[in-house]
């Protein structure tokens, strides 16, 4: 965002990793300007859409505040005729001191645009790129981070992670983690630090079941559904997950340093390093019954229950997770 600020923004489109550096500047700006509490938050990515009564209560609230105030609207983009219509008439009375900021993850509603251009303010728009320029991007992502990827390591990330921008952010961060300083990548460094799509789906929901994070846990699984991932690779990831980590946590609880586990893990050593560090102080017991739920899971998706698919995954993620046995 410019310097100077204008009173609304919309920030829209289907660049997830452009979006949440957007969201981080601005969280930064508010934060230095006013701290913790000039930027008020209403609705997520994940969760329900921003409240449209709570935004424009928010927009006309009296504050003490001597800074400026940011009212950032989250998910506007499931918001109906009426709320856009609602937000329109706020937008041609926003206070001096607020900037409202409202963030449509994919296409604004219809009008939208329009309305904040009215009131004087600003649209960013944020395209994902095509398929075929995704390599170019993630070169160029790289370079931003002081990562040097050759051509064919841009391309071997492409094709194991996907074509969300927000997950191949999120991998070059972690392969500049673990790559040395000014080193070259390959496409074998990509192939060794990186997981591919199924086996990262069951990472993520492994790491929240590790974490003992039931709500992390199945906000992960629902999260997988909507993108359509299946359930079976999520089993056999979730399962391979758990198991490094019950190893880990054996070794752990036997005496063996850190040092000696990360080692005797099956996977490169950043991983290793950052599971052993996840598991300590979880008993190994829970994670061989978190096992033993995954398993159950595996019976259900294969005709042992009348749940379908999503169901099963949901009660297989909690029991697994550590919420407390189905009656």
């Amino acid at each position: 965002m410019a310097d100077e600020l204008k009173p609304a923004y919309l920030i829209a489109g289907d660049d997830g990793a452009k979006l949440d550096a957007a969201l981080l500047r601005l969280r930064a700006r508010a934060e230095g300007e006013g701290g913790a509490g000039a930027l008020e938050v209403f609705g997520s990515a994940g969760g329900p859409p921003a409240d449209v009564d709570a935004v424009v209560a928010a927009l006309s609230a009296i504050s003490l505040m001597s800074a400026r105030r940011y009212v950032l609207a989250d998910g506007v983009e499931r918001w109906r005729a009426p709320q856009t219509k609602r937000i329109s008439s706020a937008l041609a009375a926003i206070p001096e001191e607020v900037t409202l900021v409202l963030v449509a993850r994919g296409a604004a509603p219809k009008g939208l645009d329009k309305a904040v251009e009215k009131a004087a303010g600003d649209v960013l728009q944020f395209a994902a790129p095509r398929k075929r320029e995704l390599p170019a991007w993630v070169l160029k992502a790289a370079a931003e981070r002081g990562i040097k990827l050759n051509p064919q390591a841009a391309r071997t990330l492409v094709a194991r992670l996907g074509e969300s921008t927000m997950r191949l952010s999120n991998e070059i961060d972690r392969i500049g983690i673990w790559a040395d300083p000014g080193a070259e990548i390959g496409p074998e460094d990509v192939e060794e630090l990186t997981a591919d799509t199924s086996e990262r789906a069951g990472w993520t929901l492994g790491d929240a079941i590790v974490a003992r994070d039931v709500a992390g846990a199945v906000i992960a699984a629902d999260a997988l559904m909507e993108q359509g991932e299946a359930v079976t690779p999520m089993i056999y990831g979730i399962a391979s997950r758990l198991r490094s980590a019950h190893l880990a946590a054996d070794g752990l609880e036997a005496g063996r340093s850190p040092a000696e586990v990360e080692t005797a893990l099956p996977m490169a050593p950043y991983p290793s390093k950052m599971l052993v560090r996840s598991v300590r102080g979880v008993p190994a017991a829970e994670l061989s019954a978190a096992i033993a739920a995954i398993a159950e899971l595996e019976w259900w998706t294969r005709g042992g229950s009348d749940y379908d698919d999503a169901a099963a995954l949901t009660l297989a993620v909690r029991e697994a997770a550590g919420a407390e046995s189905r009656a």
